[in-house]
């Protein structure tokens, strides 16, 4: 082979290597992720990162999905059945092309029934598969334990549903022996509620026992930052954005969110669809660079 092609091939080579270096950081979940407050300041802090100033972040959650492909009988008033994250997870991934995906799974999965072997072990196997789809196409694949149940009121967890995602939880911890990059946040969003509430007696993680409230996402925020960061060598002790900054990440984010929603497609109905994903791409450069000069 002459040195030309030789060259042409080397720079080729360079050219792809670098590309799939690109990047690319996506968030799935259910509704606590979909509604994107905690997935924003995690953002922030990524963004604050040597080289990840541009990064594509993008949060594709998905209110009332499940990893197990559970569903109770008679979901949203018989209207439709939860929705499965392995029914979109392939076309996410081979459109989008994450090279880091951070999921948070388990809340749903346990259909708010008392712990039981059979749905626990759906769970299971749905995280595996899951895994096994990131580490097929190359993407690093960090998983969080189920955030908290009826923090504030456990007479209203009558069935300790708290308990199931402790359990769903500890289960991930374990596979951190077989390699698997697992963040505890159920632990220390435990803590961090029963700090809050020494501070204020008043204070109330999760109105309707399950959705956090903003100062709960930000508790969320800080537990997952606080496992990823030093998974991915980055620097933990950064900032998240506030005020006008986390307004225009905030907006940024709902943007593409509901773009990529549109774009992969998905069985939840009810939700709001985006602009042409090349629109939202468009003007995603725009809002990024406004977030950067704040």
């Amino acid at each position: 082979m002459s040195r030309v092609l030789l060259c042409v091939f080397a720079l080729f080579a360079a050219r792809l290597s670098a590309d799939r270096m690109e990047p690319r950081v996506l968030f799935l979940g259910d509704s606590i992720t979909y509604g994107g407050t905690w997935t924003v300041y995690v953002e922030s802090a990524i963004r604050a990162q040597k080289g990840m100033e541009h990064a594509t972040i993008v949060n594709m959650g998905l209110s009332s999905e499940t990893a197990s492909g559970l569903s109770e009988p008679g979901h949203a008033g018989g209207g439709f059945p939860r929705p499965d994250v392995h029914e979109r997870l392939g076309r996410v991934l081979d459109q989008f092309k994450p090279t880091i995906v951070i999921a948070c799974y388990g809340i749903n999965d346990g259909i708010y029934l008392p712990l039981n072997s059979t749905r626990k072990l759906a769970f299971q196997d749905g995280m595996i598969r899951f895994r096994l789809a990131c580490a097929k196409v190359g993407a690093k694949l960090v998983l969080l334990t189920p955030p908290l149940y009826a923090p504030d009121n456990r007479a209203k967890d009558e069935i300790n549903y708290d308990g199931v995602m402790e359990s769903y939880g500890a289960w991930l911890v374990e596979q951190r022996a077989a390699g698997w990059m697992i963040i505890d946040i159920h632990t220390k969003l435990h803590q961090a509620v029963i700090a809050a509430k020494r501070a204020d007696p008043k204070f109330i993680y999760a109105k309707d026992n399950l959705h956090p409230g903003e100062q709960g996402h930000q508790f969320m925020a800080q537990a997952a930052w606080e496992g990823l960061a030093p998974l991915m060598s980055w620097k933990l002790d950064t900032p998240f954005a506030v005020g006008d900054k986390f307004k225009i990440l905030k907006q940024h984010s709902v943007m593409l969110r509901d773009a990529w929603l549109r774009q992969i497609g998905h069985k939840r109905p009810g939700v709001a669809g985006g602009l042409p994903l090349a629109e939202a791409e468009s003007r995603s450069g725009e809002l990024i660079r406004e977030y950067f000069k704040k």
